[in-house]
């Protein structure tokens, strides 16, 4: 989304309004749209999007990992771990993004990002265990986060 790095999220806001005008059935219109909205602090919103989109594609693994982030936002950290496992499901499912090189490591690194963000929420809720584990994923799967994160708690991954 360019317009996220201009930070003009209530245009792109209203740009993909104008898109689901255009074609109503396309879930990504309804994910960047959402994304937009949570920049903007609407969670409750960008929630809608996502379900929206994955109403739309129910296999939308980035509508599923960004709806996470979103709960976690909202301190929702148990549906934001169900939301992160369903995106690692569908991401880990893909077998034809594996076979192409080039979207397997765009797939490796959406997976160490929801790994994280699963990691990180469990450890909200003192399931440190859980965390760690999935942390170690994320660390190995290359998220320099997990493995900063890791590496100050004295754990090899």
């Amino acid at each position: 989304m360019a317009y996220g790095k201009l930070n003009q999220h209530q245009q792109a806001i209203e740009d993909h309004n104008e898109a689901i005008e255009l074609d109503p059935q396309d879930a990504r219109f309804y994910l960047h749209r959402g994304v937009a909205y949570s920049l903007l602090g609407n969670y409750q919103q960008a929630i809608k999007d996502c379900n929206k989109a994955i109403e739309l594609n129910p296999k939308y693994a980035s509508a599923y990992g960004n709806r996470g982030v979103m709960y976690a936002m909202l301190g929702n950290d148990q549906q934001a771990i169900k939301d992160y496992s369903k995106a690692i499901e569908l991401l880990g499912n893909d077998q034809q993004a594996i076979k192409d090189y080039n979207n397997a490591i765009e797939l490796n690194l959406q997976l160490a990002v929801v790994f994280d963000n699963r990691g990180l929420a469990y450890e909200r809720l003192g399931n440190d265990q859980q965390a760690i584990q999935d942390l170690k994923i994320a660390a190995r799967l290359g998220f320099t986060g997990a493995q900063d994160l890791l590496r100050n708690k004295g754990i090899a991954w």
